[in-house]
């Protein structure tokens, strides 16, 4: 049986998941597939890296097979136990490039498992046994937004997650002329997964000198109460909210420009404000300004990838000149592609 699950694109609304705010991703074209059947052993096989895992007794192996053994652990505590499966998985998304490889491992092999064992689990449940298999298993204490967009995406739509209510509502993506792309900066710095927890321990500590138990109780009058680290945590996630909210007021209303605004504004807040972008990203979108449509830095930070909206052509009329100077200077070799939306994990009949 083969499988598949999309990686995702956050149009808009970054480090906003786990703070109980608004998130805007859609499902890309590029997906990690999976196919399984039945075996004496769990067995862990990766086409891309020719790696080959066999465990009797699921245990945390610090590979990314763990992404899979969370999954299955989380099931057990639903259905009981899961009998041995061979997993086998190639892929044809970017590992580290801040598209979410790691929420669409999790969410093929539970939607696997799931049809395969006929656990009649619901597309919601999925979701969130591959979020609490990061979360618990992994030790990535990340927000819901990835596991959704993986799961509950449609070709040609947004997906508007509410994380606080968990509720969520397909908005229609008509971007008339204009069309996104993906730039790879081609680095992805060692601090990241630290340093996001750090961001997340932050925000918790606003929400405690603030005595709030949500970020949904917050507002700008709650700014002149804090400074320094929390003041700049806090006002980005007040912002990128807002953000959200006027982006899909300018979908529903063609005002497609008006959101390469809010894409650059976007990037200036998680640079200053919330500190997770990089010298490298920061190169590639002072390169962009006046030339692109909009473009931001997406992803957990500190390196991945940057998200451009580009008019008809514009990206492709720069973007070699922009690889020369970016190998000169880093000696990386920029990779670029358009990114199409996609359904969400699905089963592939060959």
């Amino acid at each position: 049986m083969l499988y598949r699950a999309p990686g995702r694109i956050n149009f808009i609304g970054e480090h906003t998941d786990y703070n109980d705010g608004y998130v805007l991703p859609f499902a890309i074209d590029k997906h990690i597939y999976l196919e399984i059947e039945k075996s004496d052993k769990f067995t862990f096989i990766s086409k891309n890296s020719n790696q080959n895992i066999s465990l009797n007794n699921l245990q945390k192996t610090r590979t990314w097979a763990d992404y899979i053994i969370g999954v299955i652990l989380e099931i057990e505590k639903k259905v009981g136990k899961i009998p041995p499966f061979s997993f086998q998985i190639h892929s044809n998304l970017p590992i580290g490039a801040g598209l979410s490889s790691s929420a669409a491992l999790e969410i093929v092999s539970a939607f696997a498992i799931n049809d395969i064992l006929n656990l009649n689990l619901s597309i919601e449940e999925l979701a969130l046994i591959g979020w609490n298999a990061e979360n618990k298993f992994v030790g990535l204490n990340c927000g819901i937004m990835d596991q959704y967009a993986s799961a509950l995406s449609k070709e040609n739509h947004a997906l508007f997650i509410d994380t606080y209510t968990k509720k969520y509502e397909l908005i229609p993506l008509n971007l008339k002329n204009y069309n996104f792309y993906i730039i790879n900066s081609g680095v992805k710095h060692e601090l990241g997964n630290s340093e996001y927890n750090i961001r997340r321990k932050q925000c918790e500590d606003a929400l405690k000198l603030l005595n709030k138990k949500s970020f949904r109780e917050v507002n700008y009058e709650d700014l002149k109460k804090l400074n320094g680290i929390h003041y700049k945590r806090v006002k980005h996630v007040l912002d990128e909210n807002r953000r959200v909210l006027n982006t899909i007021e300018a979908l529903k209303n063609d005002k497609i420009e008006l959101i390469g605004e809010f894409l650059f504004e976007s990037h200036e807040s998680l640079k200053e404000l919330y500190e997770v972008s990089c010298e490298e990203i920061d190169y590639i979108i002072d390169n962009l300004k006046n030339k692109v449509t909009g473009a931001r830095i997406v992803g957990g930070g500190f390196g991945g990838s940057v998200l451009v909206l580009s008019k008809d052509d514009e990206l492709e009329n720069i973007i070699y000149n922009l690889k020369d100077n970016y190998l000169r200077k880093y000696s990386i070799e920029l990779e670029h592609f358009k990114v199409i939306s996609s359904n969400g994990a699905e089963k592939v009949i060959i």
